[in-house]
């Protein structure tokens, strides 16, 4: 390496970092190759750390070359770090001159192509877990990911719908078309009804919920959709209303007295029905959720990974949009009881602080030989200095061979629960979350 920085060809573009200098930065149009000399240098994605380049002799930026893009990452020097740059016109005969370090970069690229695979893999084993339809579509609404509750829902294959645009699925043009200009106007919608028609000709209602996707520089990169099948409780409507209008002629007597019973009683029969069918969602979402992030953590725990735990449920909030319902925020208790890693999305400000807190003195309510436990508590705020009663439900997550339990936290948002599914404190002590 020192041969390389003393060449005479080269030794001007030597260059020595001070802890925390930039070599470049993500999204620069540059395409040259860097060489690591001596020191550490630290490569951060949207402002996270992901990996450390610390073996002389390694290359860094050889990707925007070979691509000929933009850099996708930011390349910082942790401690004191010597480079040398090759311009991206003298990378070819570098690399004749020095033939050494073509096998080096090769390794690595191979070793990146793997650990890339194995994470794109892992992504769509946990897609597949999720009950709703999830589909993933680039900017342009060609259709990336399609997980197996998409197949069911839309009666169409992976293979069939690879690549393809997701505008086909839809019957009603108009309809969708008004929703892609709300979510192009930067709108994440949350349970919009549209209409889909199935390869063998029959309508399904659809309740979709929208997130636009960004890159690091907030530009647009495709969008995320989550949906299920609403089309009982629409027919369920429709039925309704046709019982509705058929009482409208009839006489002023009848109407008095058979619109009381069959309209007045209908009504909120129906909205009994949908508030049963909402807390039964509810309960199932909450059993689900409970199952897939035990899994997803099982192995994280101990060893204890607090990164990858972090990661799991940063990702578990973008792609199951838990907020619809009623949950906010997930905690992760160790066997003492105390907060070993926490995420509220809507309250990133007092995450960290909740990190070696103890619930020891919060009573965990519920039968001995549950899995699971309703815990309520008052917590202060900005909102509420003086504390807000807080509603939890906590699992019991037993690590495989190991005798040690841990505990799962959902933190809900009272208002979400009662506004949207009816449920209070004294009905969630009724439900079953037993999985």
């Amino acid at each position: 390496m020192q041969g390389i920085i003393n060449t005479s060809d080269f030794k001007k573009y030597a260059r020595t970092l001070q802890p925390g200098e930039i070599l470049f930065l993500q999204g620069d149009n540059s395409q040259d190759m860097h060489i690591l000399i001596s020191g550490e240098l630290e490569v951060l994605k949207d402002d996270k750390k992901i990996a450390e380049i610390t073996e002389p002799g390694e290359t860094v930026g050889e990707m925007s070359f070979l691509l000929r893009s933009r850099k996708t990452a930011t390349v910082r020097a942790m401690t004191e770090a010597k480079t040398v740059m090759i311009p991206a016109d003298r990378i070819g005969d570098f690399l004749t001159d020095y033939p050494s370090l073509a096998p080096h970069m090769t390794q690595k690229l191979a070793k990146r192509l793997d650990e890339t695979s194995r994470i794109i893999h892992g992504l769509r084993e946990f897609c597949d877990q999720i009950p709703d339809a999830l589909i993933m579509v680039d900017k342009k609404w060609n259709i990336l990911v399609w997980n197996k509750a998409a197949e069911q829902l839309h009666n169409r294959t992976w293979q069939q719908m690879k690549g393809n645009s997701i505008i086909e699925l839809y019957s009603n043009s108009k309809d969708f078309k008004k929703f892609v200009k709300n979510i192009q106007a930067g709108e994440s919608l949350n349970d919009e009804l549209l209409s889909i028609e199935q390869p063998t000709g029959e309508t399904l209602f659809i309740s979709t919920s929208t997130t636009v996707l960004y890159d690091g520089h907030h530009n647009v990169e495709g969008y995320l959709m989550l949906s299920r099948n609403m089309t009982r409780i629409k027919e369920l409507e429709k039925k309704y209303r046709r019982i509705r209008n058929w009482l409208i002629p009839a006489s002023i007597l009848s109407v008095l007295i058979v619109a009381s019973i069959f309209f007045c009683l209908p009504y909120f029969s129906k909205g009994a029905r949908i508030l049963d069918y909402k807390k039964e969602s509810f309960k199932n979402r909450i059993q689900q959720d409970s199952h897939i992030i035990s899994k997803s953590l099982s192995n994280l725990l101990f060893p204890f990974d607090s990164g990858s735990i972090e990661k799991k449920i940063h990702d578990y909030f973008i792609s199951r949009t838990p907020n619809i319902f009623g949950i906010n925020g997930i905690l992760i208790l160790n066997s003492d009881k105390r907060v070993i890693s926490a995420y509220l999305p809507k309250r990133e400000e007092v995450t960290k602080s909740l990190i070696g807190t103890t619930y020891s003195g919060i009573k965990f309510s519920g039968d001995e030989k549950s899995l699971y436990k309703i815990l309520t508590l008052f917590r202060s705020d900005i909102e509420n200095p003086m504390g807000a009663k807080g509603i939890e439900i906590a699992y019991q997550m037993q690590l495989p061979n190991q005798d040690i339990n841990y505990w799962l936290i959902f933190q809900l948002d009272q208002d979400t629960l009662t506004k949207e599914y009816g449920i209070d404190l004294k009905i969630l002590k009724k439900i079953t979350f037993e999985y």
